[in-house]
């Protein structure tokens, strides 16, 4: 019998969270609270868990920080601090979507991701996103802009809507059309250049050095010519062998292309280190 991989165990993982954050509206609609919240704000038997993009942007607005907002905060940004951008890749319920709407596993792009280089603008635009949505929620709003950017958060609320208010939300609408255009252009567009929840989780992981990442050995690596099955195992268009400071900021240490990289040699793994 196969044993499972890390990709079986992170898809595990996934479909746990998308489907707990179905189940949680309901268990709250039933009067049971002992867990409750979205992907802005959770509470896990009085464990506060929230977005710090949320938290910032109430923060600057109000100029008050409370104590479960400053906690549920810091607990997401040591996390990426010390085990990388998780999130992205082991519990946001959008981009397990985002990555089913991609070709089936094994459809190889090999050729258009290794021309991806080391110089990608994918994280500054986002940050160009960040950047001209705070402003705007600063001057313009009374509710946190960037949060409708948000599509766990949006993921989460359709399931509270539905069973708090009792209708459908108009955000699977929205949801459907981006997956959509994922689907036809194949580069998880939204996710590499718009998404702005991840700016400050990936911010944190950058202040540990020594934080989990993928290591590359190259004396190890039996690839040859043009045949790179780890680079197109990575969904987001990254070379795992040239990771440097700039791309891996984007990596969400996923381990797809660990798992790909085994399957012909171990010149690919998890360490901590620098």
């Amino acid at each position: 019998m196969k044993r499972p991989n890390l990709r079986t165990y992170r898809r595990a993982v996934q479909i746990s969270v998308a489907l707990a954050f179905v189940i949680i509206p309901l268990l709250n609609h039933l009067r049971i609270s002992f867990v409750y919240g979205n992907f802005l704000a959770f509470n896990l038997a009085g464990i506060p868990l929230a977005d710090p993009l949320a938290v910032l942007q109430i923060t600057l607005k109000n100029n008050y920080l409370s104590a479960d907002l400053l906690i549920g905060a810091a607990i997401a940004l040591v996390l990426a601090a010390v085990l990388g951008t998780v999130f992205c890749s082991w519990i946001c319920p959008f981009g397990l979507l985002s990555e089913w709407a991609q070709k089936p596993a094994g459809y190889q792009q090999t050729v258009r991701q290794k021309r991806r280089s080391a110089g990608r603008w994918d994280f500054a635009v986002k940050l160009v996103v960040l950047g001209l949505g705070l402003p705007l929620f600063l001057l313009f709003s009374t509710t946190p802009v960037l949060n409708q950017l948000s599509l766990p958060a949006w993921y989460s609320r359709i399931f509270q809507i539905v069973f708090e208010q009792g209708h459908i939300s108009l955000a699977i609408a929205a949801l459907g059309l981006i997956l959509t255009w994922e689907r036809i252009f194949q580069k998880r567009l939204w996710c590499r250049y718009i998404c702005p929840q991840s700016v400050l989780i990936s911010l944190a992981k950058q202040t540990n050095p020594w934080r989990l990442k993928i290591s590359f050995r190259a004396e190890a690596c039996i690839c040859e010519g043009r045949r790179d099955p780890c680079a197109s195992a990575c969904s987001l268009a990254l070379d795992p062998k040239g990771l440097r400071v700039f791309p891996e900021t984007d990596c969400t240490n996923c381990g797809d292309c660990v798992v790909a990289c085994k399957q012909r040699g171990r010149a690919l793994s998890f360490q901590f280190r620098r």
